[in-house]
């Protein structure tokens, strides 16, 4: 048995006219680097968790877990690249995830967490470390906008003739 159905008809729908009054995208414009991908600053977090796992292991292994400044240094370089990547919602958590990594591990041991002077002065150190990151990637993603937004199409040109 066969199924007898209609044909699909080959007529195409029209193809939309472009008013000659519109001005066109930039057509003369500087190629612009494209925009981070909204998935790699949606993994910052999940980067900062293992990046601060990692360091805190490679301090461990190198027995560098008794110079607090030294893993501290680090751990801000850490919280600054991770958070300059990150959505702005998601630097208090990464900043808080460095934190308890540093904290557990380097200043307490064996996974506590504490809220002595050293404990609440790295966390200072952390949130100044993500705030800078955040507000550094801010003011470039500002002065990238601003820049487009000078760099129109140059003058007699972005409108079609007609």
């Amino acid at each position: 048995m066969t199924a007898v159905h209609h044909p699909t008809p080959s007529i195409r729908p029209a193809a939309r006219r472009i008013p000659h009054d519109v001005p066109l995208l930039r057509p003369h414009a500087a190629p612009r680097t494209p925009p981070l991908p909204s998935l790699a600053r949606d993994l910052a977090l999940p980067v900062g968790a293992v990046g601060a796992a990692l360091l805190v292991t490679a301090l461990l292994l190198t027995g560098e877990y008794a110079h607090t400044s030294l893993a501290l240094g680090f751990f801000t370089l850490l919280a600054l690249a991770v958070t300059a990547l990150a959505r702005p919602r998601l630097v208090p958590v990464i900043v808080l995830v460095c934190w308890m990594f540093f904290d557990g591990f380097m200043v307490n041991g064996q996974a506590q967490l504490g809220w002595q002077q050293a404990d609440r002065t790295s966390l200072l150190v952390l949130a100044a470390a993500g705030l800078a990151g955040a507000g550094g990637a801010a003011a470039v993603r500002a002065a990238r906008r601003s820049f487009a937004r000078d760099a129109g199409p140059p003058a007699g040109r972005g409108t079609r003739a007609g």
